[in-house]
């Protein structure tokens, strides 16, 4: 479960109950809390502070309607508060992924959830965006207050993911 609105979290309990949220309630997110989930990207590593990155920050929901139908599971961004366009030149890039769990983290300790969508369609939403074509265009992200869910998921692992010792070697394979 997020953090209540206004309750501090560590970055270790972020880490710990972080979940992607894919329902949302129509709660709009508050300015402050938008700047704050944007700065986080920005202010995210990069490999030699290049920052190659690029945010389209969408509240209108038509557009996030219209950009949910470029992915098999982008859904989930039509029901956002916001979504936001993760863009770079260079396809593939792995900083983009240290500001895109920036941006998640930051808004999860906020009371704030977040699900990422693979844009398939790139080019179908780099022209519903008017993002040029030197810009990759292969995620995006759904932010909102989340919806209660009056069926949790069950079978799962505590904690949802495996044991460390499962997935850590020392010294070797």
């Amino acid at each position: 479960m997020p953090a209540e609105s206004g309750d501090k979290v560590t970055v270790e309990e972020a880490i710990r109950t972080f979940r992607a949220v894919r329902q949302f309630t129509d709660q709009p997110l508050s300015d402050e809390d938008i700047q704050a989930i944007l700065n986080a990207g920005r202010r995210a590593q990069s490999s030699k502070n290049t920052q190659p990155w690029q945010f389209v920050a969408v509240r209108n929901r038509e557009t996030l309607q219209q950009l949910a139908t470029c992915g098999t599971y982008a859904g989930h961004l039509a029901g956002a508060a916001l979504g936001v366009a993760l863009l770079s030149p260079v396809e593939g890039f792995y900083d983009l992924g240290q500001a895109t769990a920036y941006m998640q983290l930051a808004a999860w300790a906020r009371g704030i959830g977040s699900c990422i969508a693979s844009i398939y369609e790139p080019e179908k939403a780099r022209a519903i965006l008017g993002v040029p074509d030197d810009q990759n265009f292969r995620y995006a992200l759904s932010f909102g207050y989340p919806a209660p869910n009056p069926n949790p998921p069950t079978g799962l692992k505590k904690g949802g993911r495996l044991p460390l010792e499962e997935v850590v070697r020392w010294e070797h394979w």
